[in-house]
């Protein structure tokens, strides 16, 4: 009985072994040809450079200039990127375009409907550094796929942001399920005006991280002609929404009256009376102060630290910092007083 425990042992532990060695080995195979691989695009790189360049910058086509394999129009797809992060010019990024569409258009294609997902991804990622547009109906394919990763969805969002695409405002609004606010944001920012002001148009449509993305873009933005439609969201909405609202206000730094937004210093919601001590600092009107200076004595730490920076915003806010410091009976109020007015001093 003891004999053959120890035989299945043995044997088994040769198999693992066995399967061990064969993984190593299989390892060592793939890392010899991926070194092969590298070491053949980077002659070529070093070969066609000089080439698509004539092109680029002169428009003329050398006869060597050929691409029949993937690993040349590999090494094509590095340059063009390399190019492209670096040319301004529109001559230059029109001519850059024309060859990537002549000679690497069925190959970029290809890599879209590939079954690994880092070749779909990179090919997304040249798209979007070679300012693609000619393969915008294949991008869009991808956006609306239903069977397709978080990651790849939204490339695909913001290469057809970039490109101005026309239905993108849809997209956003129906397609863009499981987006984050800061990744719906990213996108949005890629837009123009136009396709910006439509996404406002359907606002009280869009579910809420769209909503947040919305309204955070109109205050990145800050452009007063988005004034209107942030204050109507801050009349219309309460929670979340209604804070963010207040958030672009202060990009803005600009309201139509301060009135509407003092009873925000009150608010149960600390929250609320951080954003109230922001905005006020945004805006710089010295009746603000009496309010600020109510708020470095919140019970809040965070409204506290929020009302010393907005005091600091003001031109006198160190002297009335000072006077806090000299004459508070409030030990949390002075000690935020002296750290915002020390800050950057100490560290």
């Amino acid at each position: 009985m003891l004999k053959n425990e120890i035989y299945i042992l043995g044997a088994s532990a040769a198999v693992i072994s066995g399967l061990l060695l064969l993984i190593l080995l299989y390892l060592i195979i793939r890392k010899w040809l991926e070194d092969r691989e590298r070491r053949k695009i980077n002659e070529c790189i070093e070969t066609l450079s000089p080439l698509i360049f004539e092109f680029i910058s002169e428009g003329e086509i050398s006869r060597h200039l050929h691409l029949d394999n993937d690993i040349k129009k590999r090494a094509a797809e590095e340059i063009l990127s390399k190019f492209a992060a670096n040319l301004t010019g529109e001559e230059e990024t029109g001519k850059l375009r024309e060859f990537a569409d002549r000679n690497l258009r069925n190959y970029f294609q290809r890599q879209l409907k590939s079954r690994r997902w880092s070749t779909r991804m990179n090919a997304l990622y040249t798209i979007e550094d070679l300012h693609f547009i000619e393969l915008q109906p294949q991008v869009l394919e991808s956006a609306i796929k239903e069977k397709i990763s978080h990651d790849e969805r939204v490339q695909s969002l913001r290469i057809l942001a970039a490109f101005q695409f026309e239905g993108i405002p849809d997209l956003l609004l129906y397609n863009s399920e499981n987006l984050s606010d800061g990744e719906l944001r990213n996108i949005i920012l890629r837009l123009n005006e136009n396709l910006f002001s439509r996404l406002i148009t359907d606002f009280h449509n869009a579910a809420n991280p769209l909503k947040y993305a919305i309204i955070d873009s109109a205050g990145i933005r800050k452009e007063l002609r988005y004034l209107h439609f942030i204050e109507s969201v801050y009349a219309s909405y309460d929670g979340e929404t209604r804070l963010r609202a207040v958030k672009a206000l202060s990009s803005l730094g600009m309201v139509k009256d301060i009135s509407s937004y003092l009873d925000l210093r009150h608010s149960e919601d600390w929250k609320e009376r951080m954003m109230a001590a922001k905005l006020f600092g945004s805006l710089k009107e010295p009746e603000l102060m009496p309010h600020l200076l109510d708020l470095l004595h919140d019970r809040s730490w965070w409204v506290r630290s929020q009302a010393g920076q907005s005091i600091m915003m003001f031109p006198r806010g160190k002297e009335e910092l000072q006077i806090v410091l000299d004459t508070s009976d409030d030990s949390y109020a002075r000690d935020m007083a002296w750290e915002w007015m020390n800050k950057g001093e100490f560290g």
